[in-house]
């Protein structure tokens, strides 16, 4: 506290001065005038330094109407201010000592935390950085990283680079994120934030967050290279399974279909995508019983199942192979078909078959033929030579005719079965030039045209395409007539109508024979081309008919096929080969 000047000590206090002896014994009046003044004194001196602790304090001034100066003198207000000063400072040292508490936490977290944190100030100087940071980015022989450039230490550059996020918050005053940059050969995810900003509203420090994310991108590298690979190999594997020849389906649990092939749907005559969610046994209903049922648990592996499938182009035959698929625990989830189209393929094998037994059974009647020629041709000539002689009764002249009757039949027989023979053992051979299906046709209608009208029977001819083909014209009418005597013979004596139709389909010209008869049963068109087989009454006919119409067709290079529905008609399609044009 300031002493107080000259001016404000009492009278007493100055200089001795000569003096008369009232004025050295001043009277009671005078001191108590004396005391009053040097009051003021002290009260205007306690007032003015109050009001100066006030002030320092950011409290209002004492004004005198609030206070007079007795009323300041009893209220002591240096010793309330002390007072308060001295709650002050025993409130700021708790404050000081909570704040070095706090200070000593954030710099254990500061250093204990997994992330690597500095302290950049506007010159990318580093003020500070934790010990995380020091691990992740610093070089062991750098001790002292303070002051150090940060795109130095960290990133081995000689200036921030466009990517430094430090760069962009002290330009923009703005957090920062780079989901990921590279440095000293590890992959960091980098949060950048202002930490400091002057008067002027410019940072002038960023704190800077480091993220190690190397061991996360590595694998995010590798996961994306296995993806590649595996995307290449399931690609590999789709374009394998799309030129399969074969059809593959893949089900569910609930036997729905999950995968198909583009030969299924041409197998099974459905369209690729629509067969996807589709019902396996929809699809395949005939093979439910053999594969099991719907019931994946009652379901079994399948080799080699024939089913007969209903397809856009008729009835087709197919070859299904099934295996279940089943889980890391042996549950069945669903099931893999491989579907195979045998049709042409069992076709071919019953036509090899029925070759075969053509060609033995040709060779047994060509000798059976010959053995009974002889006999038979001795009996008739003798049966014919008694017929002359007149010394029969009539009953013996009817018995004689019985006899060359028989014969002669007998004879046909052997002559259908020296053709038979002929037929079977022959070589492949071109057949003459100039065979037109349309000519043969009218001749063999020429030929039947009587029957035809005798039992009501009408012939329609549609001939889209009359191109010469590769077969002697004499053994294509001898087929044809053949075979329309075998539909006349099926319609009997109910009448009706054939139709004869001519397509060309590629290098092969297909004509087709149909009627409205009665239908072939299922069971026996397989044996119909069999030499022997027939259908028909006994007497009206050897069975040798159908069996030499395919041995001719094949001779030349053809097919003879049979669709029949009972109740429904019959149709033959004889297929031949085109003739070659020079």
């Amino acid at each position: 506290m300031k002493s107080s000047s000259a001016k404000d000590k009492p009278a007493s206090a100055s200089s001795p001065q000569p003096s008369t002896k009232a004025e050295q014994h001043p009277t009671r009046e005078e001191e108590i005038r004396q005391l009053r003044e040097e009051n003021t004194r002290y009260a205007r001196y306690i007032r003015e330094k109050t009001n100066q602790l006030l002030q320092v304090m950011g409290t209002q001034s004492l004004k005198p109407e609030e206070f007079d100066d007795r009323e300041l003198l009893s209220l002591d207000p240096i010793g309330i201010i002390a007072g308060a000063f001295e709650q002050v400072l025993e409130h700021l040292n708790d404050t000081i000592a909570e704040l070095s508490e706090a200070r000593d936490e954030l710099q254990a977290i500061f250093d204990a935390t997994g992330v690597g944190i500095s302290i950049i100030d506007r010159d990318f100087c580093i003020v500070k950085c934790n010990e995380k940071q020091r691990e992740l980015l610093v070089d062991s022989s750098i001790e002292e990283v303070a002051g150090r450039y940060c795109y130095n230490v960290y990133c081995n550059r000689d200036n921030p680079g466009l990517d430094c996020p430090a760069l962009e918050s002290f330009a923009t005053g703005r957090p920062v994120t780079v989901r990921e940059v590279k440095k000293k050969d590890k992959y960091f995810q980098v949060i950048s934030t202002p930490f400091a900003i002057d008067a002027e509203g410019e940072v002038t420090r960023v704190i800077e967050v480091a993220m190690d994310i190397t061991d996360k991108r590595l694998a995010e590298l590798e996961q994306e290279r296995q993806r590649g690979y595996y995307l290449t190999e399931k690609l590999k594997f789709a374009t394998v399974i799309e030129s399969l020849s074969e059809g593959l389906l893949v089900t569910d649990a609930s036997n729905r279909i999950v995968s198909a092939n583009t030969a299924a749907g041409k197998i099974t005559g459905q369209d690729q995508q629509q067969m996807l969610g589709a019902d396996l046994f929809s699809l395949l209903p005939v093979a439910a019983n053999q594969l099991g049922g719907k019931d994946l648990q009652q379901g079994e592996n399948v080799e080699h199942l024939e089913i007969t499938h209903a397809g856009s182009g008729g009835d087709r035959i197919l070859a299904i192979n099934a295996v279940l698929l089943k889980d890391s625990e042996t549950t069945p989830i669903g099931r893999v078909l491989t579907i195979r189209d045998i049709t042409e393929e069992k076709q071919r094998r019953e036509a090899l078959f029925r070759a075969e037994k053509l060609a033995a059974v040709g060779q047994l009647s060509a000798g059976l033929a010959h053995e009974l020629n002889t006999p038979l041709g001795s009996i008739l000539g003798y049966a014919r030579l008694l017929l002359r002689q007149d010394n029969f009764t009539d009953q013996q002249r009817d018995r004689l005719n019985l006899i060359a009757q028989q014969a002669k039949k007998s004879s046909a027989i052997i002559q259908g079965l020296l053709n038979f023979a002929r037929v079977s053992s022959t070589t492949t051979k071109a057949g003459e030039a100039g065979c037109y299906p349309g000519r043969v046709i009218a001749e063999a209608n020429k030929v039947l045209a009587a029957e035809f009208e005798q039992r009501g029977i009408t012939v329609n001819t549609r001939l889209d395409a009359d191109e010469a083909v590769a077969i002697d014209a004499k053994q294509l009418e001898q087929v044809i007539v053949n075979m329309l005597l075998n539909s006349m013979q099926a319609m009997k004596a109910t009448g009706g109508t054939i139709t004869i139709t001519t397509d060309v389909r590629g290098n092969r010209l297909q004509l087709s024979i149909t009627d409205d008869g009665p239908g072939i049963p299922q069971e026996v068109q397989s044996r119909i081309f069999d030499p022997f087989f027939t259908t028909k009454e006994v007497g009206e006919g050897t069975g040798l008919g159908l069996s030499i119409c395919s041995g001719i067709i094949n001779e030349f290079g053809g097919a003879i096929d049979v669709y029949s529905e009972e109740g429904r008609g019959t149709t033959f399609t004889i297929t031949l080969p085109l003739e070659k044009k020079s």
